[in-house]
Parts: C-alpha cells; structure tokens; sequence
C-alpha cells in the first residue's frame, strides 16, 4: 500500500511540475488553445510597446497591431546586461473563453547565450481567438529557466 500510495505521490508531483514549467497561469495547457501562430499580419490600428529602459537586464519593443479581437505582434528583446542569463519577451492578455475572458501569458521570443543577444519574433493571434488587453514585458531568466526580474507591463 505504501509503495502505491509512494508512486501516486510522484505521478501526481511530476504531472504538477509540468503543467507549471509549460503554463504561465494557473489554466492547464490542455484546457485553451493554442491562440497563437508565426508571422506578421498587418491590421489598421496599431501601437508600439517599449518596455522601462531602467530595468537592468533586457529592453523589449514591440508593434502590436490589431483590429476587434484579432491581433499581431512583431518584436524584438535585447540583453541589456550580458550577465550570462538568458532574456525574453513575455505577452500578456486576455482571451476569451466561452462567456469569460481569461488572463494568460507567453513567451514571444528568447534569446539565450547571456552575452548581449538579442530575438526578434512575430506572431499573430489564429482565427477564432479573440485577445484583447494585450501588454509585453522583457525578463531576464537563469539556465534552470526560471526568472530572475522583469520589467513592468508597457
């Protein structure tokens, strides 16, 4: 009974490990879409996202254009510090999820190695995801991928 209960413990601590290291909210991977596809799709309304120049390890700018609920982003991240972490552009945003709409992030771009690199991505939300609300962060992340600091949402 105790080596089942033992091997029920870890399954269930595995299975929890991953859903935090593939997730950024507390929604499970399997439970939304996936609301994101790459490349740039122009759209009539647009912004520039630059994230605070004051946060030492990375600086992000990125256009998000946009028209009703669909949206497309087009960025670059840069390791301001060359500190040996790796840094990344993070969106943040609502989608709508039947009636509600649900706060989510990802990752839009990485750019590892720690010695000044810099990513550029672009990506746009797939047909029939609905994103509003949509703001970018850059983060500076160690080797285990964990984050060391961000800077705040622009």
């Amino acid at each position: 009974m105790t080596t089942r209960l033992a091997k029920a413990v870890a399954a269930a601590t595995v299975g929890t490990a991953l859903c935090v290291t593939l997730t950024a909210s507390p929604v499970a991977a399997e439970e939304r879409p996936n609301h994101w596809d790459n490349g740039y799709v122009p759209y009539p309304n647009g912004r520039v996202a630059d994230t605070d120049n004051r946060f030492a390890g990375a600086v992000a700018s990125v256009g998000v254009e946009w028209e009703r609920y669909k949206v497309s982003l087009s960025g670059t991240v840069w390791d301001r510090a060359a500190d040996g972490y790796s840094v990344r552009m993070e969106v943040g945003y609502h989608w709508q999820n039947g009636s509600a709409w649900e706060w989510t992030t990802r990752i839009l771009g990485k750019a590892e190695g720690g010695k000044g690199d810099s990513k550029s991505s672009a990506a746009h939300s797939r047909a029939g995801v609905n994103v509003k609300d949509l703001k970018v962060r850059a983060c500076t992340v160690n080797s285990a991928n964990h984050v060391v600091g961000c800077s705040p949402w622009a």
